[in-house]
């Protein structure tokens, strides 16, 4: 019997509360105990019916059991169910009980009693919880196994061996939809900025999704649009001045929880297991007042949908969401969020071993793929922060975003695996680095490996925030050769601060690789031999990092061997005409360049088609085809 609910309250924190009105006298709350047991510092007592029990001094007792040896009476000796648990642990660690007690009567070997029926009526309530949670759904394609444990809750593993590439999963979204903190944008495609509304709910919609031409694509017509109109909630328009607009903060929520209605099964077993770290995200006082009131009382109130959805259950869905949903884009390259229940338990790693592709041309459906070799159980892991970011950013948004800190390989190890992606250059010798003592402490302080020269965190922070500030203001310039060159000026700048490898400096020649064949006076036919060099050499100073962070298949990588192509092959032609190179070696480096197309060409093949990255898989494989036709029609007459 249960006519209370759940509450939190910023003084008596987690509480009861009445769930509707209670006459004097009545049941509130009948409950059974989770595990009950002998209490602290009592004499010895039976563990089937706690009465006290005679021991001699030496511990000699007539009451004891026969497989564990601890007390037991004459009455409950066939049959304490109560003692089964316990008695089985120390009948298996050989845990004998001395019959000792104190001057007072205490027996403080009993003290472990109750502590260890409470462990383990949790195990058992976790493993049948396990039993539900690991159940696998059906799904397009799945090669894999939900586990658990204490540290990773559920996860997935390799049901057998895959290959590097091979398909781990298909699935179809539970819900997708606009990102939080966002703009004003249609609710069908995306598009932001849309002035048009929906003529039935009065929504953002923008005229091609206003007009209906495309109703079986149209996710606010087939959704909340019926809900909006019922309610008569009305959409204001955006102050001038605001960088977002909270009022479609609930858009995504709702769809969520139309979805569970739908698909109550669904719900059940693969969407509400989903971690929402309710208690972390209450201790940001002022984030989660503002999705309570824009999203759970919005939702409640004026969408009238009090009696649907309680507050309760809105706030998990956003906790759900923030934590769990992944970002993606439509075919037009606009964001938005969608919610994958199974996929979504992947276990993190800032060196992943599995890539997602998302398919907006086939409703969204997410693909993931082995990035390397895997072994049959090994963890599937994937990476819910930024590769190419340090150490202490990826803490801090994991910390942040997604409550936990990561105690990866990566992350525990000071040198970032040997590349120094963080380590800065020391101030008091010439050849030693500054790396921290403690990589996943906030505050700990940093040392050099070659000297007892040693800082503050704070003074770190304050150098590398400087530091990324110039980055920044270079990279809001418009593109152009100011902003190549400034690039280059502060990479110059930041020999003496910063390791090679360093994030930041990753970041300047990340920049620079992009630019070097696009931007005015800089494009690809006006690039000196040393210029086409120097891309070169920035795209695989760049590529040895990715083969350490992301190894196999990386969307990136690709990205970076379709770049560093395009110098090789001019560089092979122009060392040709000028006679520095022979036939055979002019054929030898256009079979390199061959190489790279080949693997970018093998990553990029399972993008969506009308991706930034599917359209650059097109151009790499015409690329590849021309290079290889232009290879076998060199001739031997070369060599």
């Amino acid at each position: 019997m249960l006519k209370a609910r759940l509450e939190h309250d910023s003084v008596y924190g987690r509480c009861l509360a009445t769930s509707e009105p209670v006459e004097s006298g009545e049941v509130v709350v009948e409950e059974l105990p989770f595990a009950y047991g002998p209490k602290r510092d009592s004499g010895i007592v039976c563990l089937g019916c706690y009465r006290y029990l005679q021991f001699g001094e030496d511990g000699d007792s007539l009451d004891r059991c026969e497989l564990c040896d601890w007390p037991i009476c004459g009455n409950c000796v066939d049959d304490a169910a109560d003692h089964r648990g316990e008695c089985e642990v120390f009948a298996a660690a050989r845990v004998t009980f001395a019959g000792n007690v104190s001057e007072d009567g205490v027996c403080p070997q009993l003290d472990c009693i109750t502590p260890l029926r409470c462990y383990a009526h949790l195990i058992i309530a976790r493993s049948m919880s396990v039993a539900a949670m690991t159940a696998t759904p059906a799904l397009d394609v799945n090669r894999t196994a939900v586990e658990w444990s204490p540290v990773y809750g559920r996860y997935l593993t390799a049901s057998e061996p895959v290959q590097r590439g091979e398909l781990l999963i298909e699935e179809q979204p539970f819900a997708l939809g606009p990102k939080c903190n966002g703009y004003v944008l249609c609710l069908s495609c995306y598009r932001p900025e849309v002035q048009e509304r929906c003529a039935l709910c009065g929504w953002p919609l923008c005229g091609p999704c206003s007009d209906g031409e495309e109703e079986e694509e149209n996710h606010h017509l087939q959704l909340e649009c019926s809900v909006l109109r019922a309610a008569r909630a009305r959409f204001y328009e955006m102050p001038a001045g605001s960088k977002y607009w909270p009022q479609l903060d609930c858009i995504m929520p709702l769809r969520v929880l139309l979805a569970k209605e739908a698909q109550p099964e669904r719900w059940l077993n693969e969407v509400a297991p989903m971690e929402h770290h309710e208690l972390e995200r209450r201790e940001n006082a002022d984030v989660w007042h503002a999705d309570r009131v824009n999203i759970a009382q919005y939702l409640r109130g004026p969408c009238k949908l009090a009696d649907r959805f309680s507050e309760e259950l809105i706030m998990q869905v956003v906790g759900v969401l923030e934590v769990n949903a992944f970002e993606s884009r439509t075919s037009q390259g606009y964001p938005l969020r969608c919610l994958f229940p199974y996929t979504g338990i992947l276990a993190h790693n800032c060196v992943p071993n599995t890539a997602r592709t998302i398919h907006p041309s086939e409703g969204y459906k997410i693909r993931l793929r082995a990035m390397v070799d895997l072994e049959e159980g090994q963890q599937l892991q994937h990476s819910y922060t930024y590769t190419l970011d340090g150490t202490a950013q990826r803490q801090a948004h994991l910390r942040e975003g997604k409550y936990f800190v990561c105690s990866c390989e990566r992350c525990l190890d000071a040198s970032e695996l040997q590349t120094h992606f963080s380590s800065l250059k020391c101030g008091q010798c010439t050849e030693g680095w500054l790396l921290p003592k403690q990589p996943t402490v906030v505050e700990s302080s940093w040392s050099c490996r070659s000297c007892d020269y040693s800082t503050s965190a704070e003074d770190v922070r304050q150098i590398v925030c400087a530091l990324q500030a110039e980055v920044n203001a270079v990279q809001a310039l418009d593109m152009g050769p100011k902003r190549l060159e400034e690039a280059e000026r502060l990479l110059r700048k930041y020999k003496s601060l910063l390791h090679p490898s360093h994030y930041i400096a990753t970041s300047l020649q990340q920049l620079l690789i992009e630019m070097y064949g696009r931007v005015q006076g800089y494009e690809m036919v006006q690039l000196t031999d040393q210029l086409l060099e120097r891309k070169a050499i920035l795209c695989r100073d760049v590529l040895r990092v990715l083969n350490v962070f992301e190894p196999g298949l990386s969307r990136a990588r690709a990205m970076n061997l379709y770049e560093l192509h395009v110098p090789l092959v001019l560089l092979a032609k122009s060392g040709f005409i000028a006679n520095k190179l022979t036939g055979g070696e002019l054929r030898g480096q256009l079979v390199d360049a061959i190489d790279l197309l080949k693997e970018c060409v093998e990553i990029l093949q399972h993008e969506d088609q009308s991706s930034q990255e599917g359209i650059l898989c097109s151009v790499a494989r015409q690329a590849l085809q021309q290079l290889t036709i232009s290879v076998e029609g060199l001739g031997s007459e070369l060599d």
